[in-house]
């Protein structure tokens, strides 16, 4: 009898500890959640010019010899290659994207009089070579006369031109930095207007960085004039957006 009455006293010290301890946790999170907040947010943003223009070429052959295609291929592109060279383009700023060899087939069969469809085994009749390569430029007074002079040489393939940055770190620290302050002055602002005071920064929040190159602009004529002797390609580089935002999360208190 007394080893169960022991055993009912510390099993009953044991459940009083539990219930003075739990009120304590739960209040200590109740006063962290409910202490008052001030979240604000705001974005940084500036449009700068870029210094790097990336051009797309292809040179594409068709024939009925692979051999010949492909010789013809490497050909052109060995000129536009060289062309890249004469204008002082880096090889380490051209590259190859894609290489495609494509069989050429002839038109699919006609219906018999009988009304099914010949069995025919289907033949190749030809092949399309297809070499695409980007080139970087980054003198961009010369882009216009790149994309003159080597579709002049052998490229007869222009996909387009992208904008952008040698270096965008840099740009995204200062949109950052902008928007940090734009959201410390927003929110002085508003504890002022309220009469709060901001106690301190309990967090701060990135929502990302974005760089936006511009549209390309590049008369679709350029690239025919080229290629029979015209010249003047028409570019605009335009400006890049880079947009960042910073959300701070305060601590705050009546004045």
């Amino acid at each position: 009898m007394f080893k169960a009455m022991k055993s009912i006293i510390m099993l009953s010290w044991v459940l009083g500890g539990l219930l003075v301890l739990l009120p304590l946790h739960g209040w200590a999170g109740d006063d962290e959640q409910d202490q008052p907040r001030l979240t604000v947010s705001a974005e940084g943003k500036m449009n700068v010019p870029p210094d790097k223009a990336v051009l797309s070429f292809a040179v594409e052959t068709v024939g009925k010899k692979l051999a010949k295609v492909q010789e013809e291929n490497q050909e052109r592109m060995a000129r536009v290659l060289k062309e890249c060279q004469q204008l002082e383009i880096a090889s380490k700023f051209i590259q190859t994207t894609s290489l495609n060899v494509i069989p050429e087939y002839p038109p699919p069969p006609r219906r018999s009089s009988g009304g099914s469809l010949e069995q025919t085994i289907p033949r190749i009749i030809g092949y399309r070579v297809v070499h695409q390569v980007n080139v970087e430029v980054r003198n961009l007074d010369i882009v216009g006369k790149v994309v003159d002079r080597v579709l002049k040489v052998g490229a007869n393939r222009f996909s387009g031109i992208s904008w952008g940055l040698q270096n965008e770190q840099p740009n995204k620290l200062q949109v950052l930095q902008r928007a940090a302050s734009k959201a410390q002055n927003k929110a002085e602002t508003l504890a002022q207007s309220l009469k709060l005071k901001l106690v301190k920064i309990m967090k701060v929040m990135e929502g990302g960085v974005s760089v936006v190159a511009p549209s390309p602009r590049y008369r679709m004529a350029s690239a025919a004039m080229a290629m029979e002797g015209g010249g003047g390609a028409s570019v605009s580089a335009g400006e890049i957006t880079v947009r960042g935002t910073v959300t701070l999360v305060y601590e705050i208190s009546p004045q």
